[in-house]
């Protein structure tokens, strides 16, 4: 089934932990397909997901999660917005598309920087204008992300720091 895209002005909820079956929709990557040693974790409670884990830079250096978007789930967005509470370290959003660069899904990469605030947690703004393309960490060239093919969206850390980090993710929005 493809959606309808967002009609301006107004937001479709991709992602809310309030829903019970949205746990089992997330997987996790650890750097351990690189030769790394970084473990992230997810555990489901309290109407949001905790990511937990180490990150460890000798070998690799990230841990990431992501799911599945329904076909046309983005189309017509301009924004995406998080909901999240974070431990001070940099977490990104990851998006994937049909694009590819030898034969690899691009992936398309913004930080979550704290922009608002609902009560204990911050909300970060992504321009899906400004998103930044990577494949195995290296930059490419890439075209624009086109929301309408969106695949998948996920976060991953990957700051280049040694060491343990708990962030919770409560909502993911595209907006319009």
């Amino acid at each position: 089934m493809t959606l309808a895209p967002i009609e301006p002005g107004t937001c479709r909820t991709l992602v809310d932990f309030s829903d019970p079956d949205e746990f089992a929709r997330w997987e996790v990557v650890n750097d351990g397909v690189m030769g790394g040693i970084s473990k992230g974790h997810i555990e489901q409670g309290d109407d949001a997901l905790a990511f937990t884990g180490t990150l460890n830079t000798n070998g690799g250096g990230f841990t990431s999660l992501r799911r599945e978007l329904s076909r046309g789930a983005m189309a017509g967005a301009r924004t995406l917005r998080f909901v999240y509470s974070g431990d001070g370290r940099t977490y990104e959003a990851t998006l994937r598309s049909n694009a590819r660069e030898r034969g690899r899904r691009i992936a398309y990469r913004a930080p979550l920087t704290t922009e608002e605030s609902e009560g204990d947690w911050s909300v970060a703004v992504i321009d899906l204008a400004d998103l930044e393309t990577s494949l195995f960490g290296k930059d490419v060239d890439a075209p624009a992300f086109a929301t309408e093919e969106a695949h998948s969206i996920g976060l991953i850390i990957a700051d280049g720091i040694d060491g343990d980090f708990v962030m919770r993710l409560q909502r993911i929005e595209a907006c319009a």
